[in-house]
Formats: structure tokens, C-alpha cells, sequence
């Protein structure tokens, strides 16, 4: 996927009890507090038991309590005797940029203003309570530090259905949490405070940046669980007990796949980038679990096989290393389709933005290493985009190729050239007989034109459609203020949707029994407005054919999703189709070649029609 992953910065809580009055605790305090409207509270109060704290804007005087945890700018305080009220955090995060900081243990006083941080000062992201403008005084030192909450067996459980409720801005709603029904609402519920998971299973790998999501094994029959451990979406179902894990205060362990096991998970829950999440104290152990790759069976005699996938940015310049790895997955696992759809591969000398956009350095060098690793001489289908004009990293040229093993498929002709559309003349013949559709249109206006290639297979038609939709990524977050969130990029992705779909229908009214495969990256679940498209255009979704545990591509943030999707027409979903398989050797490891998992159609050549 061509998205930037999102990432987190830093925040929790917590404070301790007054009990005192308070002219006895700082003497001369309280005609100060009377002249400048400071007030002494403890953070449950502090807190408040909704999403903005009711002393947001006002200052506080000898907010008491642990400190928890320590960051590069600022500290974690949490209240020693936590009050009843399961809606009331009972820890805040003190902001201190500069000066000395305080220790883990240490028992403090906090004088400064309350405030609301929104991190990055993005709107999408929901706000966290915090103390501005922090003093602090030392009373006491290596005190033990309150007992976190538990998540899990014994301890509280984050709901696995609901998120938030519809509100629309749930900030502006000024609603009491009700952390019991909705997953926002209790993560807010601790938001600052110990946390501690003694069972976690992995449902995410753990990312480049030493990332991972994890639910609490009691509730590991929650969701849609496939069978080797990922958590899949639904229609209105996006797994809210899901726990991100934080690495900026401890390490993750190295290694971590999908399904592993994680016992002693501590640390103090955050919020940043759209998500809550546990930033960890101390590394928890790894229980690792088996989980090999996927591979598919061997063709039988007279089948054709194809496939789509995502190589995640593959240039030019990258190491021979990633072309050998790549190399091995297409011929191994994926037994060398004769049509293989790749996204997102880039020119020849990768992100340099230099005004290069041919990409035969790129194709020669996986080609070749296809060849070496025991697979066919394929050639390819490959239009260079205009510099620039296509999305994706700046100078990288990302476009859709098809590969195609000449010895099983032959092209009906040459291909054309960046503006020039695809015709459809007298029988459906493509005129010419590869290049994009409708490359002018406003609907790919920065974004990858469809590939469509019209190719003879034993003296049969079969026309490819490779595709890479416009991403998600200005999409609002499933934890963020607005609720419920709205996906802008759907807009896009639908209309460039439409235009394919339009392409289809042409031809098939050119001729009934066209035998069409529209595959590749959709950037769109399979009960999305994109590929309701495409199946009002009379294909069907060979996704929609795997149980719906199974149907997964790509792992975002622990949800496993299926961004990938081969569309057939009716000529070739029906005795035609001898099987399809989303091909599980990437999204679930920390090491995959690509951060997607191809798919994979096998057709009975002689059922295609003439």
C-alpha cells in the first residue's frame, strides 16, 4: 500500500489525594489560590468522567500523586488511592519540555494549567488532558508505584463491538464516558494510567518501528479470528478491543507475527495518530507460535493461472537482496502465474525524483531474478506515467505492470502510451491492445491509471484489467472526534470505480461472453462502494467466495483486511473458475517483501469462450 503508515507521540496521567486542608499543606496558599482562581484537585476530579476535563484552562496548585513513567517531555502521575468511579482516569501526563524531571517512584506536588493537547494539532486526532506550565516539588523518592489496572482475565475487558457512539464530535457532545459499551470510551477511561496485560496475542506484526497490536487473550474468541490467528473486519465490524503496543518507552520483542503470544505487558495508556495505545514500561516476553507461509497447489493440465500483488514500491535501485525475495515468493508459493498484475512498482532509479519514469531497469532486474530462480522469461506490459502524475513517493513513477509468461499467453498487439485511451472497437477488440483506460479522466487526476491488455490463450480472448485505486490515507480515524468517521478517499476511489466499470459494460456489450478479469489493488474492503461498482458492471468479487474470517490481504493497525480482489465476468465465473486463494506470506510477519499478500485465480482454459 502506498500510504504512509501512521505513527504516535506521547501522553498519560496521574496525582495523588489531598486530604489535608490545604492552607496546612502549603502555608499562605489559599489567599493565593482565592486572588488567582488556583485550585488544588486530584486527577480523577482533574480528569472528569468525559472526553475534555472540566478544568481545562483553569490552573491547579499541588496536584499530588507517582510518577509512573518518564518521557523526553514530560512524566506520567497517577493518583495513589484511585476513586470508585470507573469513568475517571485516575493519571495525567505532565508536560515538561525543558528542565529537570522527576524519577519513576517519586512522590510529587504539580502546580500549572490544565489543558486539552490535540497531538500534532491535527483535527482528526482526539485531545489529551495535561498539565501545562508544570512545576513540581519532590516529597518523597522511591515510593511503590500504584498497582495498574488489569486488562484480561480477572480485570476489566474493553467492549469488542461498538467504538463510540454516532454523535458526530464526541469532544463536542460533552458526554459522559460509558466505558462498559463503548471501546473509546474506555480507553479514555485510562488514559495516563498503569496498565498491565498478563496474556496478549498478537494480531498485527510488529512494525518497522517496533509497533504492534495485540488483543487479551480472554477475549481471543472475539471478532472474526481466521485460522492462523488474524482479526478480520466486517461490514460495521472493526475490532475495537484491539490494543496498540508502543515501543518509544520500551522495546517491543523482536520478531513478533501474527498469532504469537506476549505475557506481561505493562505500561501507561496514550493517545496520538488516531488511536489509543499502550506505551510499554518494561519489554514483555515472547511466546512464539508456528505459522508457516502459504503456498498454492500445482496447476493441473489446462489451467491458467493469475495473479495480483502488490510489491510495495520495488525501484530500480533497490538491493539485489529484495529482487532475489521476490523472485523466490513468485516462483515458490505462487508457482509462476502466467498473468501476474504487480502495483506499485517504480521507475528505474526509485524515489530520486529526476524526471526519470521508464522502469525497464526495474522490470529486467525481477525478470531476471525469476529466471534464476527457476521460473518462466516473462515479458511485460508496462505504460511510463508522466512524471510525477500518478501518485505515490514523489520521483518514484509508481504504476501497475502485467507480467506474462509468453510460452502459455501471447499479447494481440502493441501498447499505448500515457494519454492514450483504450478503444473498444467492432467484436470487443481493445484498440490498441494494452494501455490505460481512460487515462484524461478527472477521476485519476494524481492517481494510477487502470491497465487493461487483451491477450489470446489457446485461441481464447481474455482481457486483464490491473488496478491500484487511490489509498486511504486522508481518511479520518476509526478513534478519532468525529463519529462515525468519514472516508473521503471513497469518493475517488468510487468514481475511478465507475470509469472501470463503464469500460466493462462497453465491452460486454460488444460481446456477452467476454472473458474479463479486473484485478490488483483496490484500496477497498469488499463490501465497499468501489467494488459495489465494479459487481453493478456483472463481475463478481472471487474475494466474497472465502469465508469471511478468510478474507484478508493486508493488516492495518490489527484489522486484517482484503485490499486485494480479483473480479471475474460471468464467462469465467462459473465452470472456468478452478480456484481462488488470498496467499498468506507477508502481512502477517515482521519480515514479509511486501505489506500485502497476493491473490491468486485458477481458470480451466477450455472452458473460456472463443
Amino acid at each position: 500500500m502506498d500510504h504512509a503508515a501512521l505513527r504516535y507521540p506521547v501522553r498519560l496521567r496521574t496525582m495523588m489525594r489531598i486530604t489535608l486542608p490545604l492552607h496546612r499543606i502549603v502555608p499562605g496558599l489559599f489567599p493565593l489560590l482565592v486572588a488567582t482562581g488556583a485550585c488544588a484537585t486530584t486527577i480523577d476530579e482533574l480528569q472528569g468522567c468525559g472526553h475534555l476535563s472540566p478544568y481545562a484552562g483553569r490552573s491547579v496548585e499541588d496536584v499530588r500523586g507517582i510518577v509512573t513513567a518518564v518521557s523526553r517531555n514530560g512524566f506520567w502521575l497517577q493518583d495513589e488511592t484511585p476513586d470508585a468511579d470507573e469513568r475517571t482516569a485516575d493519571a495525567v501526563f505532565v508536560y515538561l519540555a525543558k528542565g529537570a524531571k522527576p524519577a519513576v517512584g517519586d512522590r510529587l506536588g504539580v502546580s500549572g494549567r490544565v489543558g486539552e493537547y490535540r497531538p500534532s494539532r491535527n483535527p482528526d486526532n482526539l485531545t489529551v488532558t495535561q498539565i501545562d506550565d508544570a512545576r513540581w516539588q519532590r516529597l518523597a523518592a522511591g515510593v511503590p508505584l500504584p498497582a495498574p489496572a488489569r486488562i484480561g482475565e480477572g480485570g476489566r475487558l474493553p467492549p469488542t463491538t461498538a467504538i463510540a457512539p454516532t454523535v458526530g464530535n464526541v469532544e463536542a457532545a460533552r458526554r459522559a464516558l460509558e466505558p462498559a459499551r463503548y471501546a473509546m470510551d474506555f480507553f479514555e477511561s485510562l488514559e495516563g494510567m498503569r496498565v498491565e496485560i498478563d496474556d496478549a496475542i498478537a494480531v498485527s506484526p510488529r512494525g518497522k518501528r517496533g509497533e504492534l497490536v495485540v488483543i487479551a487473550a480472554t477475549q481471543g474468541q472475539s471478532g472474526l479470528r481466521s485460522a492462523r490467528g488474524a482479526l478480520t473486519i466486517a461490514p460495521g465490524a472493526f475490532n475495537p478491543h484491539r490494543i496498540l503496543i508502543d515501543d518509544s518507552l520500551a522495546a517491543t520483542p523482536a520478531g513478533v507475527k501474527v498469532g504469537d503470544h506476549l505475557r506481561g505487558l505493562r505500561g501507561v495508556v496514550d493517545y496520538a495518530y488516531g488511536s489509543y495505545r499502550l506505551k510499554l514500561t518494561e519489554t514483555p516476553q515472547l511466546v512464539a507460535q508456528s505459522l508457516p507461509v502459504e503456498t498454492t497447489p500445482p496447476l493441473a493440465p489446462g489451467q491458467l493461472s493469475v495473479a495480483a500483488y502488490n510489491v510495495e514500491n520495488l525501484g530500480g535501485d533497490a538491493v539485489q537482496a529484495r529482487f532475489d525475495a521476490l523472485a523466490r515468493q513468485i516462483v515458490g508459493p505462487l508457482r509462476a502465474p502466467h498473468l501476474l498484475a504487480l502495483e506499485e512498482v517504480q521507475d528505474s532509479s526509485g524515489t530520486r525524483d529526476n524526471g526519470v519514469t521508464d522502469a525497464t531497469r526495474t522490470l529486467t532486474r525481477l525478470a531476471d531474478a525469476i529466471r534464476a530462480a527457476g521460473g518462466p522469461a516473462y515479458r511485460w506490459i508496462d505504460v511510463a506515467p508522466e512524471n510525477n502524475a500518478d501518485g505515490g513517493a514523489p520521483g518514484a513513477n509508481i504504476r501497475q505492470v502485467i507480467l506474462y509468461d509468453p510460452a502459455r499467453v501471447q499479447l494481440d498487439g502493441s501498447a499505448g502510451g500515457a494519454r492514450e485511451a483504450v478503444a473498444i472497437g467492432v467484436g470487443g477488440k481493445l484498440q490498441p491492445a494494452a494501455g490505460r483506460i481512460a487515462p484524461n479522466d478527472p477521476a485519476f487526476e494524481s492517481s494510477r491509471k487502470p491497465l487493461v491488455a487483451q491477450f489470446s490463450v489457446a485461441g481464447r480472448r481474455l482481457v486483464v484489467v490491473a488496478t491500484h485505486f487511490v489509498s486511504k490515507r486522508m481518511d479520518q480515524p476509526l478513534f478519532g472526534p468525529q463519529q462515525p468517521p468519514f472516508a473521503g478517499s471513497e469518493v475517488q476511489r468510487a468514481a475511478q470505480a465507475a470509469v472501470v466499470a463503464d469500460f466493462v459494460r462497453t465491452l460486454r456489450g460488444h460481446r456477452a461472453d467476454a472473458a474479463i478479469i479486473v484485478l490488483g489493488d483496490f484500496n477497498d474492503f469488499a463490501f465497499g462502494p468501489a467494488a459495489q461498482a465494479l459487481e453493478s458492471a456483472g463481475l463478481a468479487n472471487l474475494t466474497l467466495g472465502l469465508p469471511p474470517q478468510e478474507r484478508y490481504s493486508f493488516i492495518y493497525q490489527g484489522n486484517a483486511q482484503a485490499l486485494d480482489h480479483v473480479f471475474v465476468s460471468p464467462a469465467l465465473a462459473g465452470p472456468a473458475l478452478r480456484g481462488y486463494q488470498i496467499v498468506h506470506l507477508n502481512a502477517e510477519y515482521p519480515d514479509g517483501q511486501s505489506d500485502h499478500d497476493p491473490v491468486r485465480a485458477v481458470f480451466a482454459i477450455d472452458a473460456i469462450p472463443r
